[in-house]
């Protein structure tokens, strides 16, 4: 995206500190998250939109992610934005023990399923994880965020004692493997979306089409 108007330090600074690439940002031109901003940083794939109205708290933050939020405030979405323009993998992962399934995204497939399985980090309790689909995509974040947003009446948020501590499992499913595939394969076919280097365990599948359910909460100890 082209920068319309000249940024200032306080702007170029911010920008370079968070290593914000400039085909990310959209000229707000003094509006606030309007409909309308929101929709044209949705069709240039940009995810911040800077010389916004100030923040409510600070009058002199003038970004806004493109979910409205002040990344100047909250530094910690940042990051997670930028994710959502890298190139990846998404992948469906499946465990019979569990009987669930799993939507995600990496950079390297073969090692996050192997960090799925470990002993000491087993995912929601299970070490039996399979890679049935992985797919590379422009936009991993992105395309994993559209994805789990499909599959959300199926979501499963295990809660995952570490620690003392209680933490969301997240990205697991109770549906079947083709339900997730088909989440992807909308993607390609209604918003365009590419995915190439395509690799699915067919031979496998038949194991893994678990029944669609609703979501609901289990605890697991890890």
């Amino acid at each position: 995206m082209i920068i319309k108007h000249v940024l200032t330090k306080t702007q170029e600074s911010f920008i370079k500190k968070h290593k914000i690439p400039a085909e990310l940002l959209v000229d707000a031109q003094g509006e606030g998250m309007t409909e309308e901003l929101k929709q044209r940083m949705q069709e240039t794939n940009t995810v911040f939109a800077y010389n916004t109205v100030g923040c409510i708290k600070d009058d002199n933050h003038n970004f806004k992610t493109i979910g409205g939020h002040c990344p100047q405030c909250e530094p910690g979405k940042i990051a997670l934005l930028l994710r959502e323009c890298e190139a990846g993998f998404i992948y469906i992962a499946g465990s019979r023990k569990g009987t669930l399934i799993k939507v995600g995204s990496t950079t390297n497939v073969l090692d996050r399923i192997k960090s799925l399985n470990m002993p000491k980090t087993k995912f929601a309790g299970f070490d039996d994880w399979v890679l049935l689909f992985d797919a590379k995509t422009s936009m991993q974040g992105r395309s994993e965020r559209k994805i789990q947003q499909r599959l959300s009446e199926n979501k499963v948020q295990y809660q995952v004692e570490k620690s003392g501590k209680s933490t969301d499992g997240g990205e697991l499913y109770r549906c079947s493997y083709n339900k997730a595939k088909d989440a992807i394969t909308a993607l390609e076919t209604e918003e365009s979306f590419e995915f190439t280097q395509v690799h699915e365990k067919r031979d496998l599948i038949p194991d893994y089409q678990f029944k669609n359910l609703k979501a609901r909460v289990q605890a697991v100890e890890a």
